[in-house]
């Protein structure tokens, strides 16, 4: 009994223990059931921090205009001819077509061409090619193109063109158009611009109403009525120089090729309203652009710029010619002096087209005397204010006077502005009508303003100037040149005939004696008087390179000026003596 008792002691106290394991697991359910308080979440001590997003800042758009500017080759521009040529080779450069989604669908567009509303041009970059490879964009007028050619350049694409055509010139020259809207373009993601200056260019672009195009009545209109308007002239210097600039009160003159260097010349005052004008629209629209990306709100450009200004009539403020250059090329290009005899003149007034006839002598001459038939009149002192009447400049053109001598002045004028094909008639009037050739009584009909020829404004203001102010025109005869040397010391002579014609005939003796043959006459300034009031007589064989030399002299400020009527000839039949010419420079 003892044994089986100690036995089941093991056990007993085993089952004690599960016994009491049960006891404290439910003890612990208990505690669990009991309700569970949950804490309020608590605001955390540090704000919130939200990214505002990027802005491009004038130094970021500097550093995209500025290469762009730097680059560009002809002014990023391509011709109809060229572009066609080009799409026939392979590959073809990427044409990006910039017009609405309207205008596609009424007037069609060029095969292969991808469609790009400009107005949305940022936002979709993504369907644009690599930075090198060539993109032509074009328009309706080349308006549009020439915009997105100046962003997508500064934005990294190397190798941007404007098409300088409207879509109905590429249509209506025969060149392919296919009608409606383009198959969707595929998104290629081939280039990486900065998404600053992308994101710059879409704000601006997106949120344009017009594209800044103002014509020149309209502008005209402008400076008038708002004396704030700054007026920007984005054409190189040389291009003032020779046809002159439109007048404004505040005006700025900054080639588009400086247009960012010179960023400190643009108006403080955002909201100022500006004009930018170049020789045609293409470049003042580059720069317009540019101006409305940094944030310009009020900003146009002048539709066919300066060229379109002048040929709706209004003035331009002249700029400085370059005389040297101009009488230069005239003096160089010089067939026979320019001159014409009456039988050649009779002879090529019987051919078909005849040339241009014009009398430079006054009205009063041309009533007591009549004139050539077909003649254009517009008497010597009023020559510059007549140029509108006169023909394009390669048009052959006559001169005639009552002996020669204003043909002569007229002659060279308009031969130094530009017309190349202007002769002189080397003889007198009373001899044209003496030989028999036709005459027609009184001052001819009033003759019709042409305006096809476009010379230096400036020039024409100097000679027009100059002839308008003439109270004669600078003959001295033979016997008053002999009395003038020897009463007047300062009178400085010029010979301005050939050195073979010095050597063989002599030359007038005077104690301030100048010899430059007229074909060498600008570039022997040197050995003109410094002082431009310097009493000068110029002579030469018969009196008409020496009066081709007095007009000249006459351009460049120099008034006390003759020429000697029947030259060395004249001298000489006068009986007045010669010298050799080591005798006078001796």
């Amino acid at each position: 009994m003892k044994k089986r008792l100690l036995w089941l002691l093991p056990l007993t106290l085993a089952l004690g223990l599960m016994l009491g394991a049960c006891g404290a697991a439910q003890v612990t359910e208990a505690v669990i059931e009991e309700p569970v308080v949950v804490a309020e979440p608590v605001e955390a001590e540090e704000p919130i921090i939200i990214s505002e997003p990027v802005v491009a800042t004038a130094m970021d758009l500097d550093q995209a205009y500025a290469p762009f500017l730097a680059e560009m080759q002809g002014y990023n521009t391509i011709k109809m001819e060229a572009l066609a040529e080009e799409l026939l080779e392979e590959p073809p450069p990427f044409l990006l077509d910039l017009r609405t989604v309207a205008e596609l669908e009424e007037n069609g567009h060029i095969p292969g061409a991808v469609h790009i509303p400009l107005n949305e041009l940022g936002q979709h970059l993504d369907m644009l090619p690599s930075f090198d490879t060539p993109i032509v964009t074009y328009c309706a007028g080349g308006w549009r193109a020439t915009i997105g050619m100046t962003q997508l350049g500064a934005a990294g694409w190397s190798d941007v063109r404007a098409l300088k055509a409207k879509f109905s010139d590429w249509a209506g020259d025969g060149y392919p158009v296919e009608p409606g809207l383009p198959p969707a373009a595929p998104v290629l993601n081939a280039a990486s611009p900065d998404p600053v200056f992308v994101t710059a260019v879409d704000e601006m672009l997106s949120a344009r109403q017009g594209w800044g195009g103002i014509g020149a009545d309209d502008l005209n209109v402008a400076l008038a009525d708002n004396p704030d308007l700054v007026l920007i002239d984005a054409r190189k210097d040389s291009e003032l120089d020779e046809k002159g600039v439109i007048e404004a009160e505040n005006f700025i003159h900054i080639p588009v090729e400086e247009f960012i260097a010179n960023r400190d010349l643009w108006p403080t005052d955002l909201d100022t309203p500006i004009t930018v004008y170049c020789g045609s629209g293409h470049r003042s629209t580059i720069a317009a652009s540019m101006l409305w990306n940094y944030g310009y709100t009020d900003v146009t450009s002048l539709s066919g710029g300066f060229g379109g200004w002048v040929s709706a009539g209004y003035p331009a403020l002249a700029g400085a010619p370059d005389l040297d250059s101009m009488y230069t090329a005239f003096l160089g290009d010089m067939q026979g002096y320019n001159t014409a005899l009456i039988e050649t003149l009779a002879a090529e007034l019987a051919e078909e087209p005849p040339p241009f006839v014009l009398d430079v002598r006054t009205s009063g001459e041309l009533e007591e005397q009549g004139h050539i038939p077909g003649a254009v009149h517009i008497p010597l002192a009023e020559l510059g204010d007549n140029l509108d009447l006169l023909p394009s400049f390669d048009t052959p053109i006559v001169v005639y006077c009552g002996s020669g001598w204003r043909a002569t002045i007229a002659m060279t004028q308009l031969s130094a502005a530009g017309w190349n094909d202007v002769r002189a008639l080397k003889a007198r009037f009373p001899d044209w009508a003496g030989a028999g050739y036709a005459v027609e009584s009184g001052v001819p009909t009033e003759a019709f303003v042409l305006n096809v020829a476009q010379p230096h404004p400036g020039f024409w203001t100097l000679v027009g100037d100059v002839l308008s102010t003439r109270s004669g025109w600078g003959g001295i005869s033979a016997e008053d040149l002999n009395l003038a040397l020897t009463d007047n010391p300062d009178l400085v002579v010029m010979d301005v005939r050939k050195q073979s014609e010095v050597d063989e005939k002599g030359v007038i003796e005077a104690a301030n004696f100048v010899h430059i043959p007229i074909e060498e006459f600008i570039a022997n300034q040197d050995l003109w008087p410094a002082d431009k009031d310097t009493p000068i007589a110029v002579y030469c064989g018969s009196g008409h390179r020496s009066t081709i030399a007095m007009a000249i002299l006459w351009a460049y400020g120099y008034d006390n000026v003759t020429s000697l009527r029947g030259g060395f000839g004249g001298w000489v039949d006068a009986g007045y003596p010669v010298a050799e010419l080591a005798t006078v420079t001796s």
